[in-house]
């Protein structure tokens, strides 16, 4: 089914709705769904900083399963981080 065909059986449904209305709806129930699913996985590139521990997170990250520098897998972090370590 296209997105027009759901577009045009919502619209059946719900006369008074509009099509941003509807395709943002959309579009949230997609971000859900593939959250909940963990269908979509990706791999993100990041410059290291010497002496940096803490870098900003990319937009569409939900979860991280592993962090690698240089091929090297690094542990998580158990625990809270000490304020003096955030930079």
């Amino acid at each position: 089914m296209t997105q027009k065909q759901i577009l045009e059986l919502i619209q059946q449904h719900h006369p008074g709705a509009g099509e941003t209305e509807i395709r943002k709806a959309l579009n949230r129930a997609q971000d859900d769904f593939s959250s909940k699913t963990e269908i979509l996985k990706g791999t993100y590139l990041e410059d290291t900083i010497a002496g940096q521990r803490n870098y900003p997170l990319h937009r569409e990250m939900i979860k991280i399963y592993r962090v690698d520098i240089d091929d090297n897998e690094i542990p998580r972090a158990v625990g809270d981080i000490v304020n003096a370590d955030v930079d």
